[in-house]
C-alpha cells in the first residue's frame, strides 16, 4: 500500500514559498532601514565620473582660452577648467566645487543652457555661469569670474549674499 499526503503542496513547492517569504522580508527590511538602503544603493551605483555639459572660449580678448567641463560624480557637481594650450594641449586650472548637487538650467539668449560663458557684469571679460538646485529644488544661479592676479576663479556673490553695508 502507498501512502497518499493530504497536502495540496509538494515539498518543493514549500521550500519555494518560504524562500520567496525570506527574500519578501530582506528586501522590505532593506528599504525601510536608511542606512541599509544606502548602503545597498551604493553597491549598485556607478563611482564614475559624467561630463554633463562643456563650454570653450576666450575669457578676454587678450585670452586665456578655457575648456570647462560640468562633471557629475557620486553625489556631487564640481566645475574643471582647463587651459588650452598650443603644443602642450588642455592643462587644469582650476577645480570648481558647486553646493549644490543638482544640474539646473537657465535661457541665455533664447537658449536653454546649464554652462556657460558669458560677460555677466559687462566688463568685457566672460565669467563662468553654472546653474543648479538645492535639496528643496531652489534653483541657484552660480557665477565665477577669472583673477587675473591669482590666475584663478573667484565665485561671485549674489547681492542677496553680499553683507548689508551701513
Amino acid at each position: 500500500m502507498t501512502s497518499k499526503t493530504d497536502s495540496a503542496f509538494s515539498k518543493k513547492e514549500i521550500l519555494l514559498m518560504i524562500g520567496l517569504a525570506i527574500v519578501a522580508m530582506v528586501v522590505t527590511t532593506i528599504a525601510v532601514i536608511p542606512n541599509l538602503r544606502n548602503s545597498v544603493k551604493e553597491l549598485f551605483s556607478s563611482d564614475s565620473r559624467t561630463v554633463i555639459a562643456k563650454v570653450t572660449g576666450n575669457l578676454t580678448s587678450q585670452g586665456p582660452q578655457i575648456t570647462v567641463l560640468k562633471i557629475h560624480s557620486k553625489n556631487t557637481l564640481e566645475l574643471e577648467v582647463y587651459n588650452l594650450t598650443g603644443a602642450e594641449g588642455l592643462t587644469l586650472m582650476a577645480k570648481l566645487p558647486l553646493a549644490e548637487n543638482r544640474d539646473g538650467y537657465f535661457t541665455l539668449k533664447g537658449n536653454s543652457t546649464n554652462l556657460a560663458l558669458t560677460d555677466v557684469d559687462g566688463d568685457g571679460s566672460l565669467e563662468i555661469v553654472a546653474p543648479t538646485y538645492d535639496d528643496q529644488m531652489v534653483p541657484r544661479l552660480n557665477i565665477f569670474k577669472f583673477n587675473s592676479a591669482t590666475q584663478g576663479f573667484d565665485k561671485v556673490s549674489s547681492p542677496e549674499e553680499e553683507a548689508p553695508t551701513k
